[in-house]
């Protein structure tokens, strides 16, 4: 019925307009939603050629078919599910590229095992956990201290998880 998002949802089939226009093009923030660019059940052709490339305005003109006006809801459309659906599991096997894991990933993300520690060793293998050495490479300088040991050296990955005594 029209209720997509104009600029921000993919109702063309090439993207969010948004993304897809040039980056110095200007977006008309007054259109909110495509309902906004028919009229009388057809695309209001004059107005899409003023709010948009002309090679955008061209394809949704030749290709898409205007919103009608009954009472079914615009619905999403998952496209890495056949069915059109979303799930959980559909987005985290488009995601983790599930072909090839490495032996790593493999031994991270095992099965039955709690999520909370898996993503914990995810966090420490790609460097992410807040230590005071990865704080201080997202630009935040700050005393470091391990605050475990008895002789207290910088906190990094390597003193906290392999050097340390509470390590040993």
């Amino acid at each position: 019925m029209g209720s997509s998002l104009f600029w921000f949802d993919n109702w063309i089939g090439l993207g969010a307009l948004y993304f897809v226009t040039p980056p110095d093009f200007y977006c008309e923030e007054s259109i909110h939603n495509v309902i906004y660019v028919v009229t009388d059940g057809k695309w209001d052709e004059v107005r899409i050629r003023e709010l948009l490339p002309e090679d955008l305005a061209m394809h949704i003109l030749e290709n898409i078919k205007p919103p009608s006006l009954h009472d079914e809801l615009d619905r999403a459309f998952w496209i890495p599910e056949t069915r059109g659906e979303f799930s959980v599991k559909s987005s985290w096997d488009y995601l983790r590229r599930r072909k090839d894991p490495s032996i790593v990933y493999k031994n991270m993300w095992v099965q039955g095992l709690p999520f909370k520690i898996s993503f914990f060793m995810w966090k420490l293998w790609k460097g992410q956990l807040p230590l005071d050495d990865t704080i201080r490479r997202w630009g935040y300088f700050v005393p470091s201290r391990c605050w475990c040991c008895a002789n207290p050296d910088e906190e990094t990955r390597e003193h906290v998880f392999f050097k340390s005594y509470a390590a040993s």
